[in-house]
């Protein structure tokens, strides 16, 4: 008779040991020191958060990892270098940073202030240690960026010389479409036969954008079917779209062609979603490739020169850190 309880017994005593051992190897996974800089350890635990909230997939997080690694010692640098210089953040100053994020985020609302910061496994002390961390990081980043008017005018004209094929246009058209699905009303015949009927009617005369809104089950069928922007062919994901609309001239109107709709997955990608319709598409107007003058993209020239500068400090300035300061990088194996 007591069989059956001793066997209860040591199946219940094998899952306990179980679910501790699986809780403990968890634990050593997410308390293992990936960097460690002079007397501060970063975890993966703290990497695996920071990439759970930006949503990355199991596939990427390995890949990714050495870039919030990076990131976190690049932090953790400048609180030593901050020091280093006998620098101080004021306990006012960021009390007073404290209420400004409570009044502006929340209102002023502590008790929800208190959730939000809860639901991150944060304390309100733990969140003003991060938020001096994240004043004395800004400040540092501050003193190492350059600004545009350290760049010079013939470093931006060298720019332009040397990459003069990052500052030309794609050609670009803009459409106008019919399109004519294979949905409850039409059947793949009648489809492609009303297509025809629609077409013939705009060759022997009739207005497209007339035709265009009487016609069709296009987005855009209010506006006579009109895209209202120009597109390049990096721009328009369907390749039999892609075809046609970069082989016609300016007021040309295509065939009646059949195209494999796509549809958008859960990860962002397109594919073919098995649906079909017949377009016929205008071509409204064409902007021909062309150089962007350098006063175009003086602007967006001098900020790329800058940035390049800046990581180049980056690089050099993280270089003297690590050399001045003890630094341990230990990534887990794939």
């Amino acid at each position: 008779m007591g069989t059956p309880n001793i066997t209860k017994t040591l199946i219940y005593f094998f899952f306990v040991t179980l679910f501790a051992q699986l809780n403990a190897s968890e634990l050593i996974e997410v308390n293992r020191v990936v960097a460690q800089v002079n007397d501060e350890v970063v975890t993966w635990g703290e990497i695996e958060m920071a990439m759970d909230k930006l949503n990355f997939p199991e596939s990427e997080r390995l890949k990714r990892a050495e870039e919030f690694i990076d990131a976190r010692v690049d932090r953790l640098l400048s609180q030593v270098a901050f020091e280093n210089k006998g620098m101080a953040i004021p306990d006012a100053y960021v009390e007073q940073e404290y209420s400004s994020k409570l009044m502006t985020n929340f209102n002023g609302d502590r008790r929800l202030f208190r959730e939000v910061l809860m639901s991150n496994g944060q304390s309100p002390l733990e969140y003003k240690d991060q938020l001096k961390e994240d004043i004395v990081h800004m400040h540092m980043l501050a003193q190492r960026k350059r600004t545009s008017d350290e760049i010079s005018p013939q470093s931006v004209e060298d720019y332009y010389n040397q990459n003069s094929d990052d500052f030309r246009t794609e050609k670009r058209v803009k459409l106008s479409e019919i399109v004519i699905t294979m949905g409850e009303d039409n059947t793949p015949s009648s489809a492609e036969a009303l297509a025809k009927k629609v077409y013939s009617s705009i060759v022997e005369g009739g207005d497209f954008n007339e035709v265009a809104s009487k016609h069709g089950e296009s987005p855009f069928r209010e506006k006579s079917g009109d895209w209202g922007v120009f597109a390049s062919i990096k721009e328009i994901r369907n390749p039999k779209l892609k075809e046609v609309s970069f082989s016609l001239k300016k007021g040309e109107v295509s065939k009646p062609f059949m195209v494999r709709l796509l549809e958008k997955k859960p990860d962002g990608s397109f594919s073919a979603s098995g649906e079909k319709a017949w377009y016929i598409l205008k071509v409204t107007d064409i902007e021909e490739p062309r150089k962007l003058p350098i006063d175009e993209v003086r602007a967006q020239i001098e900020k790329t020169i800058a940035t390049n500068l800046d990581q180049n400090e980056q690089r050099k300035w993280l270089a003297r850190q690590k050399r001045d300061a003890y630094v341990d990088i230990r990534l887990p194996a794939e």
